[in-house]
Order: structure tokens, then C-alpha cells, then sequence
């Protein structure tokens, strides 16, 4: 629908007010000057008819009626105005028959008793009307004055004048009255717009001022007009305006401090409402449920989290009174995080009635893993260190029974022993390393500069005779010098463990490739052997100590479980990684990745 604006409103009605007040005022003024004019005629035509009444008195015998003629004509045309003599009820004529007519003969004339000014006239009143004459054919007014003796009507005299005369006296008069009529108009259209458009003005600087506040300008002022009722409306605004400006001061002061806590939570934190829309998510939730960059406040939690678990925490949290703690499993692109889900319901400021819930998500996928791994040390440890205690505590005792007396048998129990006091050496050795890797007590202060080619080539001659004992030839390629920042003998344990783990799964007449790679920001070295492949499910866990795809295989190479996990922490020390290509049947290829440019590593704790 369109709007018309208030100055239109204003001024519009004020103009037809105005137009129809003076329209009034004139037609008025025109009338009322018009009846003036018509009564003052008719008190003319009576003191002419007066006048001529006495004239007529003698005359009104048969024998004058030729003398009343002449006389009634005469008088008619001295005064400009027609007479007639009617005969009244006394006259001994019929009543209304004319006795004398100034303007035609009377005896031309019909009787006159049906003219409303002779029945007026015959009740001794003075007659008076205005009507279409069907003797000259126009208006005329007619005044009619009763003869009277002793107490009766013997003959009325009427006067009589065109209302020609009168219309043509009006128009020179109405033309008056209209000239003064639209002066008044003009001059009171001229002060309705003033009027209206100071009032538009007034209404236009609020409206303006009423914009700029809901807009957010809530330091602008309106200026109060000198108008009582405009000056209150500024007043109410600007004071408002400076409320709204405080609370919204305090709601974005607290919003920003919420904001800036859920933001620096590590905790996921999402609420709800009663009705299960999200209100808010904290950066962590949105990662966390893979909705980052996406505004998730609104939509359903069915819509944002499709984990029936979690989806489950949040009813039971707005259903109950209790917090609600659970341990969900949430998977993000087919890898499980495990979540320990905290919920609680969210009161109104005063305590009652319950608006919601927020649920807490602390991803402790990594703690489980370290509980995972932590129990897996201990019992791979224990397993590993129990084997070869066994063995020893097996031989030592047959040999104190008697078995050392067979100098054959005693030699064989002997280096038995020996072979597995030496396992037990190894993973001790082992041990200590990651002990001390984890430590940081291996790690020297500031890096120096490593020369990874001479590096290479050191850990290829340390492991050409294990590679000989089943003729694997070792290749080594490394394009010019390639410089790290890092410790050498770490390194070189690093890349001697990985190049013995290649020897010991590879088949025998094949062969272990060493080479660099470089590119902006790190070397890799990788070690690619034509072993029987790794399975993927055993892909992620295989850097973790103690880890075996074939416990039993692994065992019987020597291996002590914990030389990957070595490797790990040599790259984490460098501020580097570890990854791992393999198929089975395809061989495997171990990387290690250095960084270029000088780093601090990181410190692991203990």
C-alpha cells in the first residue's frame, strides 16, 4: 500500500477545510445578502402599495373604475413599479377579479383568488411571494396590501417588481463577495502549508533522528523543537538512545568476554534450548563436529551432530535435574575420536524455569591412547623381559642340576644364556635410549649444521654386514651435500635403525635403497625395501613401542619392538616426523623428515 506523507495529510485537510469553510462563509454571506435585498424590496413594494392604497381609496366605486385605470397606470409608470387592484370579498365584485392593472387591461386578466399575496391579503395580513408572473412571462415578487373598511376587505392593492431587477443588483455583489472570498483562501492556504510543513519539518528531523538511532548511531542527539508535544517525543528518544546505548555497551562488553572464554576453551561447549536449537558453539565444537566456518546457532542438534550418542546426552540432560556424564565415540572422516560428554541444564537469571542445557566435550581420544599405549608397554615389556628370564632362569637352574658335568651340554645352555642376557642388554639399551630421548638429555643446546650425505653413508657401512650375511645389496642416493640443522649421532641411530629393520624383512638377493629427497622447507630420507609389506590396519600403531605386525617373526630377527619408536623420537627431537608408504606384497618405504632451517624442538614431557 502507498504511504502519503504527513505533509500532504496535514496540509490537504487544512486546504479543504479552508476551501470549504470560505465556500460556506460566502455562499452564506451571498444568501444572506440576497434575502437583505429581497426584503428590503418588499418593504419598498409595501410602502409603494401603502402609498397607492390611498389613492385608490375614493376610486373604488363602479362609476371611478375608468379614473382608477389612469390612475393605477400613472402611478405605475411614475414609480416604475405594476400595480394591481383586486377586488376584495366586500367590493360587491367576485373576489380576485381585477379592477385595475398598470401593466395590462384588466379586463384581460383572469380572477386573481388563487394568488397566494390575495389570500394572504384577504386575512388582513400583508401578502407576500415570489413566483413566475403568467401575465408578462417572469419572476416576480409580489407585495399585497388589504383595503379595508369597517373591518372588512373591499380591495387589496398589490405592488409588484421583476426579480430581474433584483438578480441583476446580485452579481456585481457576488463578484465582491468571491474576490474577498479567495483572498481569504489564498491567505489561509498560504498559512496551512507554513503550518503543515514546519509540523512535516519537525516530523522528518524525529524520523531522521529515529533512523540514525536504529541504525546503531546511538550518540547522535535530536535537537528539541520550541513544539511541547515534538519537544517530549525528542526528549523520550534521546533517552532512550542513551539507555539502549548502555545496555548494549554492557551486553557486547559481556557478550565479548563469553566469546572470548568459549574461544579460548579447549573444551568443545555447545548449548542448547528447549527445544534442541544450538544457541552457541565455541570455536572447539565446530572443529570438533566439522562445522567450521559454518553458523551452526539455530539449527536443530539433529541437523549439526548426526551422532545418535551425543544426540541422546543432550535429551537426557533437558529431561533430568542431574548432570549427565558419558563417554561417546564420535567419527570424523572414519577415524573415532572419544569424547567424555558433561551436561547440564541451563536455568533462567532467577533460578526456575529451565532454558536449556550445555554439554562440555573434552576430547580425551589422545588419553585413552596413552592409557592404550601405557598398557601396552607394560605388558609388552613385561612379556619381552619375561622370555628371556625365563630362558636364562630355565638353563641356570638345569646346569646347577647337574647338566654342567657334560661339558657339550654345558657349553650349549652357556651361550644360550648368553644370547639371551645379551637380548636383555639390547632392550635395556633400548630402553634407555627412549628414556633419554624423552628426556631431552640426548638433545644437545643449539643444533649444529649436519652433513646428511657423510650421515648416510656412515649408517650404510654400519649395517653392510648384517646386509652381506644375506647379500641384499645397500644403494645409496643423495644428489650433492645436503646440509640440517641437527645432532649426527642421533641421526645416524635414526637411519641405522631403520635401514636394520629394512634388512631384517627383506628377502635375501635383494635390495635396500637409501636416498634424499629436498624440497623448500625439509629433507627426506626415505628407505624402501622389497619386504612382504605391512598391512593398513597396522600402519598408524607400527612407531609405537614394542608394536609387532608377527610377534613371533619379529622375536626370531632379533628385533627387540623398539626401534621405530626410536626413530619417532629422533624426529620429533629434530622437530621433524616419521611416515610410512606400504602395501603387502609391495615392500615399504620409511621416511624421515628433517626441517631445512633451525628449530626448537619441542620438550616431551616425562
Amino acid at each position: 500500500m502507498r504511504r502519503t506523507r504527513l505533509f500532504w495529510r496535514i496540509y490537504a485537510t487544512y486546504l479543504v477545510v479552508a476551501i470549504l469553510g470560505v465556500l460556506a462563509m460566502g455562499g452564506l454571506a451571498l444568501g444572506t445578502a440576497r434575502d437583505f435585498y429581497l426584503d428590503r424590496t418588499a418593504d419598498g413594494l409595501q410602502a409603494r402599495a401603502a402609498l397607492v392604497l390611498e389613492e385608490v381609496r375614493p376610486l373604488l366605486d363602479e362609476k371611478s373604475r375608468g379614473m382608477l385605470q389612469a390612475t393605477i397606470v400613472r402611478l405605475g409608470a411614475a414609480s416604475q413599479t405594476r400595480y394591481t387592484v383586486i377586488a376584495g370579498e366586500s367590493s360587491g365584485e367576485d373576489p380576485g377579479t381585477v379592477l385595475a392593472e398598470s401593466a395590462a387591461d384588466p379586463s384581460t386578466l383572469t380572477s386573481h383568488a388563487d394568488r397566494p399575496e390575495f389570500k394572504q391579503a384577504l386575512r388582513s395580513e400583508i401578502g407576500q411571494s415570489v413566483r413566475f408572473s403568467s401575465t408578462l412571462k417572469k419572476d416576480e415578487m409580489y407585495v399585497a396590501v388589504p383595503l379595508e373598511q369597517d373591518g372588512e376587505v373591499v380591495a387589496v392593492v398589490r405592488a409588484a417588481m421583476p426579480l430581474a431587477s433584483i438578480n441583476d443588483a446580485l452579481p456585481q455583489l457576488s463578484w465582491r463577495i468571491a474576490v474577498g472570498a479567495t483572498a481569504v483562501a489564498a491567505l489561509t492556504a498560504l498559512i496551512g502549508l507554513l503550518v503543515s510543513r514546519s509540523i512535516s519539518h519537525q516530523m522528518e528531523r524525529l524520523r531522521d533522528g529515529a533512523v540514525r538511532f536504529a541504525a546503531g548511531d546511538l550518540e547522535h542527539k535530536l535537537a528539541v523543537p520550541r513544539t511541547a508535544e515534538f519537544a517530549a517525543v525528542a526528549e523520550s528518544l534521546n533517552s532512550m538512545a542513551e539507555r539502549i546505548a548502555d545496555e548494549i555497551q554492557t551486553l557486547t562488553r559481556e557478550r565479548n568476554e563469553r566469546e572470548a572464554v568459549l574461544a579460548s576453551m579447549v573444551e568443545a561447549v555447545i548449548a542448547v534450548d528447549v527445544e534442541e536449537r544450538v544457541i552457541t558453539a565455541n570455536n572447539a565444537a565446530t572443529r570438533l563436529l566439522g562445522r567450521e566456518g559454518s553458523s551452526v546457532v539455530g539449527h536443530s542438534i539433529q541437523e549439526v551432530v548426526r551422532n545418535a550418542e551425543l544426540q541422546r546426552v543432550v535429551q537426557e540432560t533437558l529431561a533430568g535435574n542431574a548432570p549427565v556424564e558419558r563417554e561417546i565415540t564420535l567419527w570424523t572422516d572414519r577415524i573415532p575420536t572419544t569424547l567424555q560428554a558433561n551436561g547440564t541444564r541451563l536455568h533462567s537469571p532467577d533460578g526456575g524455569q529451565s532454558v536449556g542445557a550445555v554439554v562440555v566435550l573434552n576430547d580425551v581420544t589422545r588419553l585413552k591412547r596413552l592409557e592404550s599405549v601405557r598398557s601396552d608397554f607394560v605388558a609388552n615389556v613385561s612379556h619381552e623381559l619375561r622370555t628371556p628370564l625365563t630362558a636364562i632362569k630355565g638353563f641356570a637352574e638345569t646346569l646347577l642340576e647337574g647338566a654342567a658335568d657334560d661339558p657339550q651340554t654345558r657349553d650349549t645352555f652357556l651361550r644360550i644364556i648368553a644370547g639371551q642376557a645379551e637380548r636383555l642388554n639390547s632392550i635395556t639399551a633400548d630402553l634407555l635410549a627412549l628414556s633419554e630421548l624423552e628426556a631431552d638429555v640426548l638433545r644437545p643446546g643449539p643444533f649444529g649444521d649436519v652433513d646428511l650425505q657423510t650421515v648416510m653413508a656412515s649408517a650404510v657401512e654400519l649395517c653392510s654386514v648384517a646386509a652381506n650375511a644375506k647379500t641384499i645389496k645397500l644403494s645409496l642416493h643423495a644428489s650433492g651435500p645436503v646440509v640440517v640443522p641437527g645432532n649426527a649421532p642421533l641421526i645416524e641411530q635414526a637411519l641405522v635403525n631403520l635401514i636394520d629393520n629394512a634388512i631384517k624383512y627383506s628377502p635375501s638377493d635383494t635390495a635396500v635403497t637409501i636416498s634424499a629427497l629436498q624440497s623448500t622447507d625439509e629433507v627426506t630420507v626415505e628407505v624402501t625395501d622389497q619386504g612382504p609389506g605391512i598391512a593398513r590396519e597396522h600402519q598408524p600403531r607400527l612407531f609405537e613401542r614394542f608394536y609387532r605386525v608377527d610377534r613371533a617373526r619379529s622375536r626370531d630377527l632379533g628385533g627387540t619392538g623398539l626401534g621405530l619408536a626410536i626413530v619417532k623420537h629422533v624426529a620429533q627431537a629434530h622437530s621433524g616426523r616419521v611416515s610410512l608408504r606400504s602395501e603387502l606384497g609391495s615392500g615399504s618405504t620409511f621416511c624421515l623428515h628433517l626441517p631445512r632451517h633451525a628449530s626448537q624442538p619441542p620438550r616431551h614431557k616425562r
